[in-house]
């Protein structure tokens, strides 16, 4: 029942996310929280579980962005390795950049965060309509450090290296 619930409505915690850090950025932080958990599940052998099903943003895209969308196919380079790489290198610099820049302004940090958020959610509103709802989905940064957990788990286990 939740679930079901969260499925369909679970894109309010990210309006209400941008509306209360818009208003008081120090709760741009919170962030965190949808940042560490697809790395936890994949951690503990649930690949990108967060993603498909408890993710904001993700459940954003599947519900509102969805009657944007265009339905096409997302482009391979998007979904290739190489733009992944760059993109999870590229949002941690600018985190670490921005953190390094306002350290000891906890407003300054959770602007960093906040802007962040507000803008991979646009660049993902505007691939929605182009493509399919998820495409940010396709190199999310998070996402993408969860698939290569996961791919590293996986790969230790072939090799014998750890319990199946």
């Amino acid at each position: 029942m939740i679930a079901k619930i969260y499925r369909k409505y679970g894109f309010l915690i990210l309006i209400a996310y941008l509306i209360a850090a818009f208003f008081f950025p120090v709760l741009g932080v919170v962030a965190v929280i949808c940042m560490l958990s697809p790395v936890i599940f994949a951690l503990t052998g649930k690949g990108r579980y967060w993603c498909g099903h408890f993710c904001p943003r993700g459940n954003f895209f599947q519900n509102v962005t969805c009657h944007l969308s265009k339905k096409r196919p997302v482009p391979a380079f998007l979904k290739s390795a190489a733009f992944r790489t760059f993109m999870v290198l590229f949002i941690i610099g600018n985190f670490s950049f921005g953190i390094y820049s306002n350290w000891g302004n906890a407003y300054g940090i959770g602007m960093v965060f906040y802007r962040i958020i507000v803008i991979t959610t646009l660049i993902g509103v505007i691939l929605s309509g182009l493509y399919l709802p998820r495409t940010w989905c396709t190199f999310c940064p998070m996402g993408s450090i969860s698939a290569f957990i996961s791919w590293l788990k996986r790969s230790r286990q072939r090799r014998g290296y750890t319990k199946a």
